[in-house]
């Protein structure tokens, strides 16, 4: 520390704060750290070029009591540290000079102060810094600060009588200082008496104003009295418009809870009148059905007698119609006597089998009871595949009439319910694969459709009917109860009207349910609600109620399923239109199968078909990959161990100290390397022809 004078402020330290609280909380604290062994008292000092006792209006008066608050802050902190501390205000026309006059007013001995440093932090930037270190008494020790770092600081120089007395310090200058001799340190004494004295004159000059400065602060107290009335007033009006905002909110809120119990009172209506719309439905159906099974039960005693007549006629259409007529031994022996280790499925009608019958793989539907409606639909069958052929219709090899049994061509792919469920753990269908199918069952419709001289409408259409292949083309199936229809003429619609309609409830025409009419437009419903499903991954139930309201919002990419890979999102949504369009509930709303839904569905069956060559011929043959980098070799060379490499990765492997090969392990005999130009030169080609790879 500084040495210390005998005079009253040698165990004192006056911090001239600046104006800026973060500076002066800054210099401060780094005070308050230096003397923290001396306990040191702190005087707060601010020089200011403001008015402070010559206060002239309630606006100069506010902003003294403001620079008073902040002093006081800083006098709190001294105190949290346990530093004894008081302030003191200075008024001077300028700062520099101020803090001079104040050094010699009240001899001080220590003062630290705020000052920018130079660039390389080795000097005082500050004028006022500068000014006060050249210009301070002398035998006052200063410190200069900034953020909290001290940059300079000017010692005291010892004052005559110390020196005449044959004191052995030394009087000592800071670098930068200018020289001082003996006489010029006397006249600057001298000058520093004559300076105190004219401060204790201006003093006595401030102590006349005092009077008037305790009656501005009277008037300044006044005004605060008044201005404080002014506030409550205020206060008290914005009060009192919350409280009318408020009354006049909650007046809103009730009248919208009103108009909300109106509304939902109507909802209400509207659903009993829709509910009693449709009970009075349900009674007319269920009195229709009554009416039907009425008939069906006067025309029981016929159906038995052509019972025996109608299997008859199915032993001459199975052996006449089908290629092969099975035993039912043979069918026996080709399933290990319908092993169960061997049941693949399980129809409406009966379960289904694998088995390998005369060397060849083969599925067998076989009926469960020798029922009325059981024989028909295994005639109806018969029927229907012996006079069509598709390459999307599931083949019919032959028939047991013994035991009502049916012999398919067996897909190994089983049901497109399966893959969509990916039944045991098998992978989910890709996107083009996907969109291939959808355009696979519009070309077996059109086909069945446009059947001369009766065209077939399937009537069961969905995911478990529809059978894959190894190549997961799709194929239809089960047309038990198919019809076959015949057009009278042009104009009007082929239909087969019955009082027993069957099938599946998700996907069958809500219209063949309500009326017993089944037509073509039947088919398209069921095609519509597959494709939805093709698209989302989800259940049949109200699927079409959720894709219609994702793409009302705008966020069909929220319910297509993501595990069909990157579906082009235009494809998606032009799927999701037609399929909508065919799912309508009105069959007159339904799209034309070949003029809408094909025009459609035939352009994204091609792209999607063009995507898998295009991505199958991008695939460069494994024997172009180096078995290292698992890259397209660019230099192949064959080693020691008879394989070829990519010349960079086998050098690398080596030159990291292996001696063994990357491929077998073993310990190769020398680490020759031979260019395998053949193979470079194949690749080369392949690669001029594949630019994208």
């Amino acid at each position: 520390m500084a040495a210390q004078n005998n005079n009253n402020n040698a165990d004192k330290v006056f911090v001239v704060m600046p104006e800026t609280d973060e500076d002066g909380l800054s210099l401060l604290s780094w005070v308050l750290n230096y003397f923290s062994q001396d306990k040191t008292k702190i005087i707060i000092t601010r020089v200011t070029t403001s008015p402070i006792e010559e206060l002239l209006d309630i606006h100069q008066m506010n902003e003294f009591l403001q620079m008073d608050l902040v002093l006081n802050k800083y006098l709190q902190h001294c105190v949290t540290y346990k530093f004894l501390a008081e302030k003191l205000l200075h008024k001077a026309d300028d700062i520099a000079d101020g803090i001079v006059q104040v050094i010699a007013k009240h001899g001080i001995n220590n003062l630290a102060m705020c000052s920018t440093a130079n660039s390389d932090m080795t000097d005082l930037a500050s004028e006022t810094a500068i000014k006060v270190r050249r210009e301070a008494n002398l035998s006052c020790k200063l410190w200069f600060v900034s953020d909290g770092n001290l940059i300079f600081t000017r010692d005291p120089v010892v004052n005559l009588a110390s020196t005449s007395s044959g004191s052995s310090s030394e009087s000592t200058i800071e670098e930068g200082d200018i020289d001082v001799d003996a006489s010029l340190i006397l006249m600057l004494h001298e000058t520093s008496i004559k300076a105190d004295n004219l401060e204790k004159m201006v003093e006595e000059f401030f102590g006349a104003h005092k009077k008037m400065a305790h009656l501005v602060n009277k008037l300044a107290k006044n005004s605060q009295q008044k201005e404080q009335e002014i506030r409550d007033l205020k206060e008290n009006l914005e009060r009192e418009k919350q409280e009318k905002d408020q009354l006049r909110r909650e007046i809103e809120e009730n009248e919208h809870k009103k108009i909300e119990e109106i509304e939902q009172i109507t909802k209400e209506i509207d659903l009993l009148r829709i509910q009693r719309n449709e009970d009075f439905n349900q009674i007319q159906v269920a009195h229709e059905r009554r009416l039907a099974l009425e008939e069906q039960v006067s025309d029981l005693e016929f159906l038995v007698n052509e019972l025996c007549m109608q299997k008859e006629k199915m032993h001459y259409v199975s052996s006449t119609a089908l290629n092969s007529e099975f035993s039912l031994q043979e069918l026996q022996q080709a399933t290990e006597n319908f092993s169960e280790s061997l049941k693949i499925g399980e129809g409406a009608f009966g379960p289904v089998y694998k088995g390998s019958l005369r060397r060849t793989t083969v599925a067998i539907k076989l009926l469960r009871s020798q029922s009325i409606q059981g024989l028909s639909q295994f005639q109806q069958e018969i029927t229907i595949l012996t006079k069509v052929r598709h390459p999307n219709l599931v083949n019919l090899i032959g028939a047991c009439s013994e035991v009502s049994a049916l012999v398919y061509e067996y897909l190994s792919n089983g049901s497109l319910e399966d893959r969509l469920t990916c039944a045991n753990n098998t992978p989910p269908l890709t996107w083009y694969a996907r969109t291939r199918i959808i355009g696979e069952i519009c070309l077996a419709l059109i086909f069945l459709h446009s059947n001369k001289p009766q065209l077939v409408v399937h009537g069961d259409l969905k995911p478990g009917n529809i059978l894959l292949d190894t190549n997961l083309v799709s194929k239809l199936s089960d047309f038990g109860i198919s019809r076959l229809l015949k057009q009278t003429d042009t104009n009007s619609t082929a239909f087969h009207k019955t009082s027993r309609p069957a099938g599946t409830l998700s996907y069958n025409d809500p219209e063949y349910y309500s009326t017993g009419i089944l037509t073509p437009k039947s088919d398209i419903y069921s095609l519509g609600i597959i494709i939805l499903r093709l698209l989302t991954g989800k259940p049949p139930m109200n699927i079409a109620r959720q894709v219609e309201d994702a793409m009302s919002n705008d966020m069909l990419s929220s319910v297509i399923d993501e595990s069909a890979g990157a579906w082009p999102f235009e494809q998606a949504k032009e799927l999701a239109k037609i399929a909508l369009r065919c799912a309508e509930i009105s069959r007159s709303q339904r799209p034309d199968l070949v003029n809408e839904v094909w025009v459609v569905v035939e352009p994204l069956m091609k792209a999607a078909c063009t995507y898998v060559e295009l991505a199958e011929e991008s695939i460069p043959p494994s024997h172009f990959i180096c078995p290292i980098y698992q890259e397209v070799m660019k230099d192949p060379c064959i080693a020691a161990d008879g394989f070829t490499y990519d010349a960079e990765a086998i050098k690398q492997w080596l030159s990291t100290g292996h001696n063994t090969s990357p491929m077998t392990n073993l310990a190769l005999p020398h680490h020759d390397l031979i260019p395998n130009r053949v193979l470079r030169s194949a690749i080369h080609e392949w690669l001029q022809s594949h630019p994208q790879s």
